[in-house]
């Protein structure tokens, strides 16, 4: 079985200089062949669009929360909050390195497990700025 999908996006963002940002996407799936189709209902669990805010401090702490909804039930979709916090002196040797905490909670954690409800705790390093 295949955990793939193709979609179309429409997004949108925003930034403000006090550290802020708001970004919005809705998408469409791409229709496939019925009797090909290994993932009929991934819109409906993962959502068809999604609604991000977040603010960064100038001490480089970021925190940022995803709501992303099917459009159609509010018992669909997930919600995720993000902290990230800078590593003391990794910053002179390897540029935005961060400690990365996550709490995601709903469907289409990973594609593997669309269809199944989750809550996760993460705990990681960011490679890359948000």
């Amino acid at each position: 079985y295949s955990r793939s999908w193709n979609r179309t996006y429409l997004m949108a963002g925003a930034d403000h200089p006090s550290g802020w940002m708001v970004q919005g996407r809705l998408w469409h799936r791409i229709k496939e062949d019925a009797a090909t189709d290994d993932n009929p209902g991934i819109s409906d669990f993962v959502g068809r669009a999604e609604l991000t805010t977040g603010w960064k401090t100038r001490a480089g702490h970021a925190l940022s929360v995803t709501w992303r909804n099917n459009l159609r039930d509010l018992d669909k979709g997930s919600a995720r909050l993000d902290w990230m916090v800078p590593i003391d002196g990794a910053a002179r040797q390897f540029g935005s390195l961060r400690l990365h905490t996550q709490l995601f909670t709903g469907y289409g954690d990973s594609l593997l497990d669309y269809n199944r409800r989750r809550t996760v705790l993460s705990l990681g390093v960011s490679l890359v700025d948000w």
